[in-house]
């Protein structure tokens, strides 16, 4: 349970048992409030050992059912967050299909979430995932546009 990782952890449970091994069981019992043996369970392989989910098998349950019921842009705030702090971003797999009829509706669209971004920037109150989540969204805006033009054109976006 406290061996060095040999590659990047794959599994959640390899997760845990990297967290054990570099940052130490004491850490993790502070962390979530549960004993060493529980932490040992979450870095155990489920598959030799019967062990429970842990909280990362748990937190993808949940992001799993907010897609299931269309609340994506809950589940990938929640996501991006978490890459955040890796120094990531979340990019979607896909372009944004746009929902206009013309690149120029589409232009027109741009308009209420370029407002709603400088709006939030220029809050002093506003934070720091409210500036990122309204970046995200003109840019998709934008994106949209783009994809626009290309199925206009007949070009591959």
């Amino acid at each position: 349970m406290n061996r060095e990782p040999t590659a990047p952890p794959g599994e959640t449970w390899e997760f845990f048992s990297a967290c054990i091994h570099y940052l130490g069981k004491s850490a993790l019992t502070s962390l979530f409030q549960r004993g060493e043996r529980q932490i040992e369970r979450w870095s155990a392989d489920p598959a030799t050992s019967g062990s429970q989910r842990n909280p990362i098998d748990r937190y993808e349950q949940l992001l799993k059912g907010l897609m299931d019921k269309g609340l994506v842009d809950i589940a990938r705030s929640g996501v991006g967050r978490q890459a955040h702090l890796v120094g990531c971003e979340l990019v979607e797999k896909e372009m944004p299909s746009p929902d206009k009829e013309s690149v120029e509706l589409e232009i027109i669209d741009d308009l209420s979430a370029k407002i709603n971004y400088d709006t939030i920037l220029l809050d002093p109150g506003s934070t720091q995932e409210q500036c990122r989540m309204a970046m995200e969204s003109f840019i998709r805006e934008l994106k949209e546009n783009y994809v626009k033009k290309c199925q206009d054109n007949n070009w591959t976006p």
